[in-house]
């Protein structure tokens, strides 16, 4: 397996939490997929860690190709920041971060024993959510698959 260095940079924009993220024991982790999948693995994770010393994040990885600046994203910064307070309520710990690859991006913000949770549609073949469980589960992470909800339209 190739290990490359991609450049990353971060923008932190912390909600109310009531425990600091670098102190408590059990740090979850919920990555921006879809606004309906990131919304059901978030309600998972605050489930998963409810009278828990817990702290949970949403990071949401933005990529920016290789042309531009890490700087200068091609989706407005303004704009995620307020997709991201508009998912998660200023409860959360809320993380932007740019990155040339989506999967190096999320992999530099996870920490020794982070936990990750994920949601994903049910479907015959591996979707990019499995696929990206199934990567993190073999580099030592701990990743929960959340099934999303059927609604019926």
């Amino acid at each position: 397996m190739r290990q490359t260095q991609s450049p990353v940079t971060d923008r932190v924009r912390e909600g109310r939490v009531k425990q600091n993220r670098s102190t408590a024991p059990l740090d979850i982790v919920v990555p921006f997929t879809t606004p309906k999948q990131t919304e059901v693995a978030l309600r998972a994770a605050q489930r998963l860690g409810a009278g828990l010393d817990s702290a949970v994040r949403v990071v949401k990885v933005q990529v920016v190709p290789f042309p531009l600046d890490l700087r200068n994203s091609p989706v407005p910064v303004d704009f995620l920041e307020a997709q991201l307070r508009n998912l998660c309520g200023d409860d959360v710990s809320r993380e932007i971060r740019f990155a040339r690859e989506y999967e190096d991006g999320l992999r530099g913000v996870l920490r020794f024993r982070s936990m990750v949770v994920l949601a994903t549609q049910k479907r015959p073949w591996k979707t990019r959510t499995e696929r990206l469980a199934a990567s993190l589960r073999s580099a030592g992470h701990t990743v929960v698959m959340v099934p999303e909800e059927k609604t019926n339209a």
